[in-house]
């Protein structure tokens, strides 16, 4: 039977049972597949809680993004906490991906705790991983997501509480894992929950996102900005505004050619475990050019042309990444979806309970976090990983 099936999107485009307005939204599986009669991607499970037909196929652009043939294993579990949630950041010198916990609670404490993971990769495939908690000096107290940054780890933090401001903040790679805050205001306000970062590679900038999550998970008592993302130039302490609009912006990524900034759009995601079907699940795109009203030589870059990119069946898109062809990758609520540059989706790796967030590390790998679980994708594809 193999691992790939292959959806037949005339077939999808009629349901079997025609859905009506007071039904629930369809599951991500009610479409048609090739393989069968039946109006239903194969969801049977394999013994470890995986998909015995992980890749759906929608388009045969996604057969070359898959290879001949691609593979999906669990390669670190943890069931105590949800220690797989956010960031990945890989570190190519010590072949090691840190990340991020979801919130918790430790025994007898009121205190809610994101806990910082890393993976370590082994260098041939088939080979065991080994992941194992560290712990900041200081503490970075509630990291999301997280980029390469000059061969360290340049982590969100939600702040916690009154005084803990969200913040940008670097963490060297190696123990002690010493940390240090690089930004924590927009000139005089705090932000209010950092929560995905990008780095451009021509100019060093640092982009990043900052919706209101902490407030809405009780993490922070009040909410002193408007949800925006936001441009940090390390280099003269200058940050600015480079879009707004979206109500809870996410996910932010480049394309290869940087031309393109995809950010993602959760507000279909309510932040407390639920699902709002009648409000953007988005990734937008935006042309990024050199500002055309700037004076100066080396002009900084902004964002124009805002426009829908995709819009995600399967609750909202959170963490965005792209492939050297331009695909593009976001952790949904089905798994991994992924579009062609025009925003077509083309395939899915499906992962039972999703996907927040996950990265590219080694050419033809993916690290995906399944809150229990980290999941191995061994495809065709290499993803773009910008350093600088």
């Amino acid at each position: 039977m193999g691992l790939i099936q292959h959806v037949d999107p005339v077939l999808m485009a009629v349901l079997s049972v025609t859905p009506t307005r007071t039904a629930s939204a369809p599951a991500f599986s009610e479409t048609a597949t090739l393989e069968s009669t039946t109006s239903c991607i194969n969801l049977r499970t394999t013994s470890d809680d995986l998909c015995e037909q992980p890749f759906a196929v929608f388009h045969s652009d996604f057969e070359q993004v898959l290879g001949k043939t691609p593979s999906l294993r669990v390669v670190a579990q943890e069931t105590s906490f949800p220690f797989a949630h956010e960031a990945g950041i890989w570190i190519p010198s010590t072949r090691e991906c840190f990340f991020t916990s979801n919130q918790y609670y430790e025994s007898g404490s009121s205190i809610k705790k994101i806990q910082i993971s890393k993976i370590q990769a082994p260098k041939d495939a088939g080979g065991e991983y080994t992941w194992e908690k560290i712990n900041p000096k200081p503490d970075i107290l509630t990291a999301n997501g997280g980029v390469n940054y000059k061969d360290g780890a340049l982590f969100c933090s939600q702040g916690y509480g009154e005084k803990d401001s969200g913040c940008l903040v670097y963490m060297d790679v190696h123990p002690p894992y010493e940390s240090k805050v690089i930004l924590n205001h927009f000139h005089g306000r705090p932000f209010n929950a950092p929560n995905d970062v990008v780095i451009h590679p021509l100019d060093g900038t640092i982009w990043f996102t900052d919706p209101d999550y902490a407030f809405i998970q009780s993490l922070r008592p009040i909410v002193r900005l408007p949800n925006q993302v936001y441009c940090f130039n390390p280099e003269t302490g200058n940050v600015r505004v480079v879009t707004d609009g979206i109500e809870r912006p996410n996910g932010i990524s480049f394309s290869p050619d940087l031309k393109t900034c995809y950010i993602s759009e959760t507000h279909a995601s309510d932040g407390l475990g639920g699902k709002i079907d009648d409000v953007p699940g988005t990734i937008y795109a935006y042309d990024m050019v050199r500002s055309p009203a700037s004076t100066k030589p080396d002009r900084p870059y902004i964002l124009v042309n805002k426009h829908v990119f995709a819009f995600a069946d399967a609750a909202a898109p959170d963490g965005i990444k792209t492939d050297t062809n331009g695909n593009v990758y976001s952790g949904c609520g089905d798994g991994i979806q992924v579009w062609d540059s025009d925003g077509i989706l083309i395939g899915k790796i499906l992962i039972p309970g999703g996907s927040a967030n996950f990265c590219f590390t080694d050419p033809h790998v993916i690290l995906a976090f399944n809150e229990t679980r980290i999941v191995e994708i061994r495809l065709n594809a290499t993803g773009t990983i910008v350093k600088y």
